[in-house]
């Protein structure tokens, strides 16, 4: 025995636009007359050409198409579709039960299928779950922007008040930042890691809130002790953002940032593969920074000097893939220093 069919949620249909494509022009009013009465906008072609040309201009929410029409079929514009708008849902409606139909509607990415005759309630029904999952999924990645954001002011606020104790570093976490997502978007990483990497480097030393300002700004070199001193940063960072639930490995970003491929970086004194690439990348942009600035103790290096020093070390201190992403960067001048 069939189940019933779910009642549509009326209110939610209404705020939708539909393109629907047939080429059967008694089918095509039909159906047209009884959607126009229940959705936003309905666009109508009688071809996939047409309701490709249609879509392009209008971006509706929802596709509703025939498979076999002259010109263009429903498969080709549901692929082209597809191709630039993976998130419309599409609704295939066919008589036809050929195998090969399907497993293109498949891997081109169809969302349902509903059969001629077709039962309007049951495309009612189709409209309203594929939409419904579309819409769900986009109001995830909208929370989850919201959270991002959020995360970003708070850790930019973080990044702040650390900045203002230590004016001679004013802004340097923000600059290494800068850096380090244009390194790792050169590297072709994911998004989600590309934005752990910019929160993880503006608060990459925030660890030397622990720190006394009058050591952070002295002029000239430091003693032993007094190095050993700054060296604990990384550490105490790590300290203050245990327990801090982020998307990301921030806490470990901040503690290995001045750990070095060969094991002698700080503060665990690990090697390669145990450093986080994340790590690696904040390392190897902080550097560049922190050698092209001014210091209390000295004066800016230069980019030139910079450049030299991650050439010289590449593969030895510093990842040489992130290495050569930093120099495609800098070739490029995307970034003033």
């Amino acid at each position: 025995m069939p189940q019933p069919l779910s009642t549509p949620n009326l209110e939610f249909l209404r705020t939708l636009s539909v393109l629907y494509v047939e080429d059967e022009e008694e089918v095509r009013n039909a159906m047209t007359h009884f959607l126009s009465r229940r959705f936003a906008r309905i666009d109508v072609a009688s071809n996939g050409q047409e309701g490709f040309a249609l879509f392009e201009n209008g971006r509706q929410d929802v596709v509703i198409t025939d498979i076999k029409m002259p010109v263009m079929d429903g498969l080709e514009m549901s692929s082209m579709i597809k191709s630039i708008a993976d998130d419309v849902p599409v609704i295939v409606v066919t008589a036809y039960n050929e195998t090969d139909y399907f497993l293109r509607a498949i891997e081109i990415g169809v969302d349902r299928f509903v059969k001629k005759p077709v039962n309007p309630s049951e495309l009612v029904e189709a409209i309203q779950k594929s939409t419904q999952v579309h819409m769900q999924q986009k109001q995830l990645e909208k929370a989850s922007l919201q959270l991002l954001n959020t995360l970003q002011t708070a850790i930019g606020a973080l990044s702040r008040a650390i900045e203002k104790r230590d004016p001679y570093t004013d802004g340097h976490q923000k600059r290494v930042s800068q850096i380090a997502t244009a390194i790792a978007e050169e590297m072709k990483l994911p998004k989600a890691q590309i934005n752990g990497i910019r929160l993880g480097a503006m608060i990459h030393d925030i660890g030397k809130i622990s720190i006394p300002t009058e050591l952070l700004t002295m002029p000239g070199k430091l003693s032993r002790i007094q190095f050993e001193l700054i060296q604990t940063h990384p550490q105490a960072g790590a300290d203050i953002l245990e327990g801090v639930e982020f998307p990301w490995p921030i806490a470990q970003m901040v503690l290995q940032h001045h750990e070095r491929l060969n094991g002698s970086g700080y503060p665990k004194g690990l090697k390669a593969e145990q450093i986080l690439l994340e790590a690696k990348i904040i390392a190897v942009a902080d550097v560049v920074e922190a050698m092209a600035s001014h210091r209390p103790y000295r004066p800016a290096l230069g980019l030139d000097v910079a450049i030299a020093e991650v050439k010289t070390q590449r593969g030895v201190l510093y990842d040489a893939e992130v290495v050569d992403g930093c120099l495609k960067v800098l070739e490029r001048q995307d970034l003033r220093l």
